[in-house]
C-alpha cells in the first residue's frame, strides 16, 4: 500500500482532520494530498504529513484534477455540496475512461438522511428502522431526503461501475477531535448558533424524538475499517448498495439534548436561562424544522467490520464541546 495516493477534502476540519490523522498513523506510507483554503493552515497540514493544494470547494477544476490523480478520494468536507461531488466523480470517471485502476471514493454523508420528517417531536416505536445492512433501505434513499441529493448520484455512479464508492453516514458527533487544526463538533456549533439566535434552547412537542449520536474517535475508526475494506478488493458480484455504512451508536431524545445544551450555554452566560422552551415546528424557520423529526437506524453493516462504538452519555460531552465551540468562535 506504500504507493497509494489519497486526496482528502476537509483535512483541516473536525471529521476530516481526525480521519486524516488516524489514517496517517495507521498507514504512514500513504501519500496524502489535502485541498486547503486557509493559508494559515498550510504549515500545520504539511507538518502533519500532507502535500497541500491551495483551493476551495468551488475550485471544481482543481478538485476534478486531484480526484483523477488519486487512488483514493476522501470527502470529509461537505455532505451537501453537489457541485463538489460532481467534480470528484468527473475526475474519477476520467481515470476509468483512460483505463487507469478504478478510483475509490469514501464520502461522508449523515444519518439525518433517515429522519422520518415528523413535525410533532415524537418518537414512534413503530416507525421504520433503517439498517445499513439492508440493501433495500439504501436503494430507497431519494434525492428529496436530507443529504440524499448527493448520496443518490454517488450510489448511481457506483452502479455505473466507474467508481468504487463508499458512503459513511455519521450521526450527531461529539468529542474532542484529533486533527491538525483545532475544531469543535459541527453538531454543537450548530446548536449554539440556533439557540443563540432564538435566545433559548428549544425542543419540539414532547421532545421524545431521537437523533442518533456517535463519538468522533469511533467515526475515525470506522473510516479506517472502510478504507481497509476498500483496499482488500471488491468481492465478486457485490452490489454498490452494500458499501453504505452508518456511523451511529445510540439515540438521544431532543428534550435531553435541549436541556443539556441549554444548561451549558447558561453556564457560559450565552443564555440568560438554560431551561428549554417547547415550540411547534411552525414556530421554527424552515431550515431547522427537522428538529421535530426522529430517526431509527441500525449500523449492522458497520458492525460487521468489527466496529464497536461506545454508548454515549450526552452529559459527559456537552459542556466541554460547548466550551470548545464558543472558544473557537472568538
Amino acid at each position: 500500500m506504500s504507493s497509494k495516493s489519497v486526496f482528502i477534502l476537509g483535512a483541516s476540519g473536525y471529521i476530516g482532520g481526525s480521519v486524516f490523522i488516524a489514517l496517517r498513523e495507521r498507514y504512514p506510507d500513504l501519500q496524502f494530498t489535502a485541498l486547503v483554503r486557509n493559508p494559515a493552515h498550510f504549515d500545520k497540514l504539511r507538518a502533519a504529513g500532507a502535500a497541500v493544494v491551495p483551493g476551495s470547494f468551488t475550485d471544481v477544476d482543481i478538485v476534478a484534477e486531484q480526484s483523477y490523480l488519486a487512488d483514493v478520494v476522501i470527502n470529509a468536507a461537505d455532505a451537501d455540496d453537489l457541485a463538489l461531488t460532481n467534480a470528484i466523480l468527473k475526475g474519477i470517471k476520467r481515470r476509468a475512461d483512460e483505463g487507469k485502476p478504478k478510483g475509490v471514493l469514501i464520502h461522508t454523508s449523515g444519518s439525518a438522511v433517515f429522519l422520518d420528517g415528523g413535525k410533532e417531536g415524537r418518537f414512534d416505536p413503530e416507525a421504520r428502522i433503517w439498517n445499513d445492512n439492508n440493501e433495500r433501505d439504501i436503494k430507497d434513499i431519494t434525492a428529496a431526503m436530507i443529504h440524499g441529493h448527493v448520496d443518490v448520484p454517488i450510489l448511481e455512479a457506483g452502479n455505473e461501475g466507474y467508481v468504487e464508492a463508499y458512503i459513511i453516514s455519521p450521526g450527531a458527533i461529539v468529542g474532542d477531535a484529533k486533527g491538525p487544526i483545532n475544531n469543535g463538533t459541527f453538531f454543537l456549533k450548530f446548536l449554539v448558533q440556533v439557540y443563540t439566535m432564538l435566545q433559548s434552547s428549544v425542543y419540539v412537542g414532547e421532545g421524545t424524538n431521537h437523533f442518533a449520536i456517535v463519538h468522533i474517535d469511533d467515526v475515525a475508526d470506522l473510516f479506517l475499517r472502510v478504507f481497509e475494506r476498500s483496499q482488500a478488493g471488491v468481492p465478486e458480484g457485490e452490489s454498490p448498495y452494500a458499501r453504505y455504512f452508518l456511523a451511529t451508536s445510540n439515540g438521544v431524545e431532543w428534550k435531553t439534548i435541549a436541556t443539556s445544551v441549554g444548561a451549558a450555554l447558561a453556564r457560559r452566560t450565552v443564555l440568560a436561562d438554560g431551561t428549554p422552551k417547547v415550540v411547534s415546528v411552525g414556530d421554527l424557520d424552515p431550515s431547522i424544522q427537522f428538529l421535530g423529526s426522529s430517526e431509527r437506524v441500525e449500523a449492522d453493516r458497520s458492525k460487521s467490520l468489527g466496529w464497536n462504538p461506545r454508548v454515549i452519555d450526552l452529559e459527559d460531552y456537552v459542556q466541554p464541546d460547548i466550551d470548545a465551540a464558543l472558544d473557537g468562535m472568538h
